[in-house]
């Protein structure tokens, strides 16, 4: 299924009670204000931003996605991800996707 990273971001609605969102989002039923925060699933891309229920096709459970972020909306998913690239960027200077994912390790 998925893996959720050590350093995952959260908004400030989902720190409140992560459980809950971790478990919402790993059920199979669809709840709108979920969206995952994950590694590129090509090169083009930093990260990629998807609704909790798009993790359950038989692509993301074949691959393995790590989730790194969990939002309770679409607009602070696009937040956190800003937050991410700052962070990394104040941290090496640079973004591309492998400094990503040694961010993440």
């Amino acid at each position: 299924m998925f893996v959720w990273n050590k350093k995952m971001y959260m908004d400030e609605k989902v720190r409140k009670r992560p459980a809950r969102y971790k478990r919402l989002a790993g059920r199979k039923k669809s709840f709108r204000q979920c969206f995952c925060i994950t590694f590129p699933a090509n090169s083009a891309n930093i990260l990629d931003i998807y609704p909790s229920r798009e993790t359950w096709f038989k692509y993301h459970a074949v691959t393995g996605v790590e989730i790194v972020g969990l939002a309770a909306g679409r607009d602070s998913a696009m937040q956190l991800v800003a937050d991410i690239a700052h962070d990394i960027y104040k941290k090496y200077g640079d973004i591309s996707p492998g400094l990503v994912k040694e961010f993440f390790a």
